[in-house]
C-alpha cells in the first residue's frame, strides 16, 4: 500500500485525496497535515492538526513514518523550503524546491526570470521600486498610467491592487505604502480576459498539460470589490473557454513548457538533484487586441481552478502522481469534454478574517459528491464555517448555460451565513439561456 503524505487542509488538498482515493480504489495510505479539521480528510485520512509555517517536518516524519512521497498544496510550504528538507531525508515530493518556487513566491523574480529566458514580450510594461526608497514619490511620477501594483511575496491572493478597481488616485493607498519595507513591482494594467493553465512536470523534464479554465478573483458581481483568493471558476465545453482559440492555447502551454525548462537549467546551475516536480499554473490575459500576456506564474494547484481541473481529469490521477514521482510521465492526459461552472461560498465578512463559527445547513435534496470542504470544521455532527473560504459547488453539464441554471438553482440547498457570487459564467450565456 502506497503512504502518502499531503499538507494543507482546505478546498484544494480535499480535492486532491478525493481524486487519489477514487483513482487508487482507497489503496492508498494517506496521512495529512494541516491547520483545521476538514470533516472529509479527517475521515479519510490520519489527519494531524498543526500550523503549516512552524511545521518540524522531522519530527513529524518520527511520529507518521516515512511516507513513499508528498504532495505539497498550500504555497507558503514552497516558500518555506518544506520541498527541499522533504527530498534531503529521501523523500520525494510533488510540490517544486523553494529555488523554482520563486516563480510564485517573489513576483519580481518571475518578471526578470521570464526577461532572461527571452519571453519579455510576453510581459506588460513594468518597473521595480527597491525597498527604502519614497515609494509615494515613484507612484506619483510613474510614467506608467493605469497601474497595477503587486507586493513582491505571498499575500494568498490580496496583495495587488488595480488602479480603477481598488483604487482611482494615488493619494488613496498612500496609508498602504508609506511605511512599507518591501520591493514594489509596478505593472501597466491590461485590458482583457484573464485565463488560468496548469501544467504538470516530474523533474525529469516530462511535461503535460490541463485546459484552460477562468476564475473570478474578484469578490462582487461584476468583478467589483477586493480581490480574493478566488470566488469560482469555469471551463466550457470542449476543454476551452469562449474567448480562446486554438492558438491561444498552444501559446500557454508553450510559456509554461519554456518556464519549466528554463528553471531546470537553472537548478543544474545550482546543483539541484532534481528539475521542477509539481504544478506550473500560469495566469494569462488575452487583451482586446487578441494578444497574450503573463499576469503571473504560481507553483502549485490553483483553488479553486484545480478542483475543476482534477474532475475534469479522465485519465487516472493516483498513476500521474506515481509517474510523476518516477520521472516517467506522459504528456497525453484524457479530460472529459462537459462544461463546468464552481463557486465559492464564504464568510459574509471574506476577505477579511472573522473568527466567529457560523453555522452550516445543507438540504437532502443536494448531491454532496460535488460538494468540496474548505475552511469548515465539523463537531458533534454539525458543519460550521470558519474564518476563509468555506464550501466549494460545482456541476457539470452539456454547456455553459445549463450549468449556470443548475448550478444557481442547487446552491440554494446550503443555507449559511454566507456570500457568494451570482454571476459566475453569466457574461458568456446567451440570455435566452438564462432562467428566469
Amino acid at each position: 500500500m502506497t503512504h502518502i503524505l499531503i499538507l494543507g487542509t482546505g478546498a484544494r488538498e480535499c480535492m486532491i485525496i478525493k481524486k487519489l482515493l477514487n483513482d487508487s480504489e482507497f489503496n492508498v495510505k494517506i496521512t495529512c497535515i494541516g491547520p483545521n479539521k476538514n470533516p472529509y480528510i479527517n475521515k479519510h485520512t490520519k489527519l494531524y492538526i498543526s500550523d503549516l509555517n512552524t511545521l518540524n517536518i522531522k519530527n513529524l516524519i518520527n511520529i507518521i513514518g516515512k511516507p513513499d512521497y508528498a504532495i505539497i498544496g498550500p504555497e507558503n510550504c514552497l516558500k518555506l523550503g518544506i520541498s527541499d528538507l522533504l527530498e534531503s531525508i529521501n523523500i520525494p515530493c510533488i510540490g517544486p524546491l523553494k529555488l523554482y518556487s520563486q516563480i510564485e513566491t517573489s513576483k519580481i523574480f518571475a518578471r526578470r526570470f521570464i526577461d532572461e529566458i527571452g519571453y519579455a514580450k510576453y510581459s506588460p510594461n513594468y518597473l521595480i521600486i527597491k525597498s527604502g526608497n519614497k515609494i509615494m514619490n515613484f507612484l506619483k511620477n510613474s510614467t506608467i498610467q493605469n497601474l497595477v501594483i503587486k507586493k513582491d511575496g505571498l499575500y494568498g491572493g490580496k496583495g495587488v491592487l488595480v488602479q480603477g478597481i481598488d483604487f482611482n488616485s494615488i493619494d488613496e493607498i498612500e496609508d498602504e505604502f508609506k511605511n512599507i519595507d518591501e520591493n514594489i513591482l509596478i505593472e501597466e494594467k491590461l485590458e482583457g480576459e484573464e485565463f488560468s493553465l496548469m501544467s504538470i512536470s516530474d523533474g525529469n523534464g516530462n511535461i503535460a498539460h490541463f485546459p484552460p479554465i477562468k476564475d473570478y478573483k474578484r469578490l462582487n458581481d461584476g468583478d467589483i470589490g477586493p480581490n480574493t483568493g478566488s470566488m469560482g471558476c469555469i471551463i466550457d465545453k470542449n476543454n476551452t473557454l469562449p474567448f480562446l482559440n486554438e492558438t491561444d492555447v498552444t501559446l500557454g502551454e508553450t510559456i509554461n513548457t519554456k518556464v519549466i525548462n528554463e528553471l531546470n537549467k537553472l537548478g543544474e546551475k545550482n546543483n539541484c538533484k532534481i528539475g521542477y516536480r509539481g504544478v506550473l499554473y500560469g495566469s494569462y490575459i488575452k487583451t482586446k487586441e487578441g494578444k497574450i500576456y503573463i499576469i503571473e506564474f504560481n507553483s502549485r494547484f490553483g483553488d479553486p481552478e484545480g478542483i475543476i481541473a482534477l474532475n475534469l481529469l479522465e485519465s487516472n490521477f493516483f498513476n500521474i502522481c506515481n509517474k510523476m514521482i518516477n520521472g516517467s510521465l506522459i504528456n497525453n492526459l484524457e479530460f472529459h469534454k462537459k462544461a463546468m461552472i464552481g463557486i465559492y461560498m464564504v464568510p459574509k465578512t471574506y476577505p477579511n478574517k472573522s473568527y466567529d463559527k457560523h453555522d452550516i445547513y445543507i438540504s437532502d435534496n443536494l448531491n454532496t459528491s460535488q460538494l468540496i470542504y474548505g475552511n469548515v470544521e465539523e463537531q458533534d455532527n454539525h458543519l460550521y464555517s470558519l474564518s476563509s473560504r468555506s464550501l466549494f459547488y460545482f456541476i457539470d453539464g452539456e454547456d455553459l448555460g445549463i450549468c449556470y441554471n443548475k448550478i444557481y438553482n442547487e446552491i440554494k440547498n446550503i443555507v449559511g451565513n454566507f456570500h457568494f457570487r451570482t454571476d459566475i459564467g453569466r457574461k458568456y450565456i446567451n440570455k435566452q439561456n438564462l432562467m428566469n
